[in-house]
C-alpha cells in the first residue's frame, strides 16, 4: 500500500473510506484482495473494541465468540458496507446477560464511528446473541423448515467467521453445511439467487444510464456462489473460494466458474473506484455507476460480467427447477 494524495473533505469520508483511499490502485492486485484489506481493517477495529470493553467491564460471564456475518465475514467490504455480526456464547445465561447487551452496544457504536452503518435488517449482535447450542438448534430448525424467512436467515448465517473471543464455533458451521442435504433449502437458495434481474437489454447490451452493481450484479453472484459452495459442502466463506470449491466438486462447470470469478473482480473493482470518486465529489456513497461514464473497454468488461451472472442464473434455474 502507498499513501494517496490528500483528498478534499467530504461528509461521507470515514476511517473505512480512508483505508480504501490509501490503497495503491496502480498495482496489479486483484480487487478482491483490496476488499479483503478493508475487511482486515474492520477485523482489527472489532478486536480493539471487544478487548477494550473486556478491559473496562471485566472478565465475560462465559467464553464467547464475536462473529462477522455477510460481506465482512466473506472479506468483501466496500466503502459503504453495513454491519453484520453476532455473538455466540458458551452458556445461555451469558448470552442473555447485561454484559452481552453492553458488549454489543459498545462494538456497534465503535463500528459505526469507523464507517460501517448499522444493518437495516437487524443482523447484529444486539439482536443475535445466543449460546452455541441455541445457535445450532436454530440452524437445524431453519434447514428442516426452510420457509422464505428461514432461507434468508440461513443465507446470512452461512457467512460466519469468528473475529474475536476464544469460543470454537465450528460446530455451528458444521450444522449449516448439512443444508446440502435439504433439497427444499437448496431450492429456496436458488430462488433467491435467480430473483435478481440483470440490467442488460434484450440484445445483451448495457443500458444508457445508471446501473446498480450490487442489486443486479454482486448480490446474485454472491448468492450463486453461496448456493453452489453449499452444494459442494465447502467450508469456504469467500465468494471466489466458494466458486473454486464448486468447480472442484464438479457442481459448476470450470468455464462458468472462471467467468463468474472474472465478473466478481469487475464488479468489485468498479464499485470501489466509483465509491471513492463519489467521496471526492462529496456525494452520498452508493452502488450506482453510470455506464455512459465508462471507457469502451470498461463497458465491455461490465457487459460480460452481467452476461456471466445471467448465464449462471439460467443454469441454476434448470438445475434446481426454480420454475416450479
Amino acid at each position: 500500500m502507498t499513501t494517496a494524495p490528500p483528498r478534499a473533505a467530504s461528509p461521507h469520508r470515514s476511517e473505512l473510506v480512508e483505508v480504501a483511499a490509501a490503497i495503491d490502485w496502480t498495482t496489479d492486485a486483484h480487487a478482491t484482495t483490496l476488499a479483503a484489506a478493508l475487511a482486515e481493517a474492520a477485523d482489527a477495529r472489532t478486536r480493539d473494541l471487544v478487548d477494550g470493553f473486556v478491559h473496562q467491564a471485566g472478565p465475560p460471564p462465559s467464553r464467547f465468540a464475536w462473529v462477522a456475518l455477510g460481506s465482512h465475514a466473506r472479506g468483501e467490504l466496500h466503502c459503504a458496507s453495513d454491519q453484520d455480526h453476532a455473538l455466540i456464547w458458551q452458556s445461555e445465561r451469558a448470552a442473555a446477560s447485561s454484559y452481552a447487551e453492553d458488549l454489543a452496544a459498545e462494538v456497534i457504536a465503535g463500528l459505526s464511528a469507523f464507517g460501517m452503518r448499522p444493518c437495516d435488517g437487524g443482523y447484529m449482535a444486539d439482536r443475535w446473541s445466543a449460546s452455541l447450542p441455541e445457535w445450532m438448534a436454530a440452524a437445524r430448525a431453519r434447514i428442516e423448515a426452510p420457509t422464505p424467512e428461514a432461507v434468508l436467515d440461513t443465507d446470512i448465517f452461512l457467512d460466519l467467521r469468528p473475529v474475536a473471543g476464544d469460543l470454537d464455533v465450528s460446530p455451528a458451521s458444521q450444522v449449516l453445511l448439512t443444508g446440502a442435504d435439504s433439497p427444499r433449502l437448496l431450492h429456496g437458495l436458488a430462488l433467491a439467487a435467480t430473483s435478481f434481474g440483470t440490467p442488460l437489454t434484450a440484445f445483451g447490451r448495457l443500458p444508457h444510464g445508471p446501473v446498480d452493481l450490487k442489486r443486479s450484479g454482486l448480490s446474485p453472484l454472491v448468492l450463486l456462489a453461496r448456493l453452489f459452495g453449499l452444494r459442494a459442502r465447502s467450508t469456504a466463506v469467500g465468494t471466489v473460494a466458494r466458486l473454486v470449491a464448486a468447480a472442484q466438486a464438479d457442481v459448476l462447470s470450470t468455464e462458468l466458474t472462471d467467468r463468474l470469478i472474472d465478473a466478481f473482480e469487475v464488479f468489485t473493482r468498479r464499485r470501489l473506484r466509483t465509491q471513492l470518486a463519489q467521496v471526492d465529489a462529496g456525494l452520498p456513497l452508493s452502488d450506482l455507476v453510470g455506464t455512459e461514464e465508462l471507457a469502451d473497454d470498461e463497458q465491455r468488461a461490465l457487459r460480460e460480467a452481467f452476461r456471466a451472472v445471467r448465464a449462471a442464473q439460467s443454469v441454476t434455474s434448470v438445475t434446481f427447477r426454480t420454475d416450479l
